[in-house]
């Protein structure tokens, strides 16, 4: 009896090892567990069918992670408040202009999108050079980017609104005399709506973006960021870039 009993004992440890082992090498998260993204941009870079260059960028990424996600749409500001405070896992696309206000947000340090911020106006002689030139004017911008809040302290007037399509009628009705929108978003928006409004050239200034994710997550900073540049070294980037975006950028 002395005898199964240390048998027993001594395959209880061996199968306790394993397990640990397993577990250690467990994926972090698992089928019933998604890993939930925000994002708060439109189209043609997300889509709710999952064609946009970021929704692709996205399934990409997690695919050679093996993790399963799913990405949800928020307002700017609220999917910021919403990631920072926890609820969601990461957010995808924002600028280096966030950090000081949401702490709890980590940077994946590898530009995954430069975003050219663009005036968007139907005055005809406008000319815009840097943020300085915009302080006479009524401004519009999204809620939430923080980038053009900072930079339009001291203009005539600031609206922000949530949606594109809501800045681009506020600047048709003449209820403010520029937006600031970036290029592809607003582009696309403007040509959908058909308003008679121009994109001064050249662009305001031209950010890189980046995903970020909740501290919790810090650990996965590295492999993210590993797999980001892998994706830009064997084509994969440039592939969904062209797919989705050559032809309107």
């Amino acid at each position: 009896m002395l005898y199964r009993n240390r048998i027993s004992t001594t395959g209880l440890v061996l199968v306790s090892a394993l397990l640990c082992a397993q577990i250690t090498y467990l994926p972090l998260a698992t089928a019933s567990e998604k890993f939930n993204m925000t994002i708060s941009v439109g189209a043609p870079l997300y889509f709710a069918d999952g064609n946009g260059f970021f929704d692709e960028i996205a399934a990409e990424i997690f695919k050679r992670l093996d993790m399963d996600y799913e990405m949800t749409w928020l307002p700017p500001q609220r999917s910021l408040v919403a990631t920072d405070q926890g609820a969601y896992d990461g957010h995808i696309a924002r600028t280096a202009a966030i950090e000081s206000r949401f702490p709890n947000l980590i940077r994946v340090p590898v530009n995954i999108f430069d975003f050219e911020f663009m005036a968007f106006s139907r005055l005809p002689d406008l000319q815009i050079s840097g943020w300085p030139s915009l302080l006479p004017y009524r401004v519009g911008m999204l809620r939430g980017w923080k980038i053009v809040e900072q930079n339009t302290l001291g203009a005539k007037s600031v609206i922000q609104v949530n949606e594109y399509d809501q800045l681009l009628t506020l600047l048709d009705k003449q209820r403010v005399d520029v937006a600031i929108l970036d290029r592809v978003m607003g582009g696309w928006k403007l040509q959908q709506l058909g308003y008679d409004i121009n994109i001064i050239e050249p662009a305001i200034v031209t950010k890189p973006n980046f995903i970020y994710l909740h501290k919790k997550h810090q650990e996965l900073v590295p492999t993210i960021t590993r797999v980001v540049k892998e994706m830009k070294r064997d084509g994969t980037y440039d592939a969904i870039y062209t797919r989705t975006l050559a032809e309107i950028r």
